[in-house]
């Protein structure tokens, strides 16, 4: 009976050990910051959308954390140098505001290469932070991905 109170007693301190050795190797360092893949499909045709995007990335940026904006459908109109981004949407800030400082932070925003193309964008037609990416840079990035927000 000692045995078996001892050996549940040791099984327990292990079982703790195994979970705080997990929790501590998944926390982010500055070595190792998160990675955070935020998705836009939404420009105009969802302001809301749009300005939640950029300015969680932002955020998460502003957090440590290593970001990529991926957009694609009507989200490339975001990047495209021929579309205004002075546009409010609520008690908010311009887009502008957000999207700058999000770049200004170092973020980086990747563009689908289809969408690109159908919407006529090519790599001079971009604003400063964004490329457009190839088919395995899109893989890539979500597969590496810690975290995807989806907008």
């Amino acid at each position: 009976m000692l045995i078996g109170k001892n050996l549940s007693r040791v099984l327990a301190t292990i079982g703790l050990m195994a979970l705080l050795a997990g929790v501590i190797a998944g926390t982010p360092s500055a070595d190792d910051p998160q990675k955070i893949v935020v998705h836009l499909k939404h420009y105009t045709d969802d302001l809301h959308a749009a300005f939640m995007a950029v300015k969680l990335a932002g955020a998460f940026k502003e957090k440590g954390a290593d970001v990529t904006m991926f957009v694609n459908l009507e989200g490339v109109r975001l990047v495209d140098r021929g579309t205004p981004l002075d546009m409010k949407w609520g008690h908010s800030k311009e887009l502008t505001a957000y999207f700058e400082s999000y770049i200004n932070a170092g973020g980086t925003v990747l563009v689908c290469p289809h969408c690109a193309m159908a919407a006529g964008l090519e790599a001079k037609d971009l604003r400063e932070g964004a490329r457009i990416g190839t088919e395995q840079e899109v893989v890539d990035l979500m597969l590496a991905a810690d975290k995807i927000l989806d907008y």
